[in-house]
């Protein structure tokens, strides 16, 4: 089953990929994603972690972000198709960040992983682009 890009069907489809995924034990953060320049106009998404397991990614804001992190959409859906490495996207400049580095720190590592990786893959298979 295919969801569309940032809909309500797609963040239920990327919690469900993201379940049971370990990233960095203190990768504890909440992260709101700006995503600006899509057919849609710009959306807001947040994603939150704690104890390196994702507890919560959705539409909208989260109050209190302990880093935002701004892209384009075509950068977005590169990071999700894995053309674009998030680290990559920092150092080029290509993903703007405000907010606690640590934590973001936490999340290229977390990225980086293999496993995150793949199931950033699937995520992507089951995206109606």
């Amino acid at each position: 089953m295919t969801s569309i890009w940032l809909t309500e069907e797609w963040f239920t489809a990327a919690a469900a990929q993201g379940s049971g995924i370990a990233g960095p034990p203190t990768l504890s953060a909440s992260f709101l994603v700006e995503i600006g320049g899509g057919t849609e106009g710009d959306r807001i998404a947040h994603v939150v972690f704690d104890g390196g397991r994702l507890v919560e990614i959705g539409s909208g804001s989260v109050a209190s972000p302990d880093v935002t992190l701004t892209l384009t959409d075509v950068d977005a859906r590169a990071v999700l198709s894995g053309e674009l490495d998030l680290a990559v996207a920092f150092m080029q400049g290509r993903m703007k960040v405000a907010g606690a580095m640590a934590p973001l720190l936490d999340l290229l590592a977390f990225a980086a992983t293999a496993d995150s990786r793949s199931r950033r893959t699937r995520l992507h298979e089951l995206t109606n682009q």
